[in-house]
């Protein structure tokens, strides 16, 4: 009788200790995605930056449906340096933000 109350007392903390690891992991995989997501966003919106002619880049910003994302453009006599900032809320109680400084060269 003793045997079988020490082997369920065991069992018992096996199991709460494997769904205690699994209720961690899957917030850690949700966290991975969304995080994911808002450097995906970023890096889309750099892309579109990146892509507009040199003579035509300036300061702005955009509000799409996952985020804002607002850049300041800088000039120098050889360059123009863009420093980008998003803010990633794909829902209500989540948001992301991050900065970007990327480089243009004048050819």
């Amino acid at each position: 009788m003793v045997e079988l109350i020490v082997g369920i007392t065991l069992l018992a903390v096996v199991v709460l200790s494997l769904s205690t690891a699994s209720l961690y992991a899957s917030r850690m995989v949700a966290r991975s995605r969304i995080q994911l997501a808002a450097a995906e966003f970023q890096q889309t919106e750099l892309e579109a930056l990146l892509a507009v002619p040199y003579a035509k880049l300036q300061s702005g910003s955009r509000t799409l449906k996952d985020g804002t994302a607002s850049w300041v453009v800088a000039d120098s006599f050889t360059y123009r340096r863009i420093m980008l900032v998003t803010q990633f809320a794909p829902a209500e109680a989540v948001s992301i933000s991050d900065t970007v400084v990327a480089y243009r060269v004048r050819r």
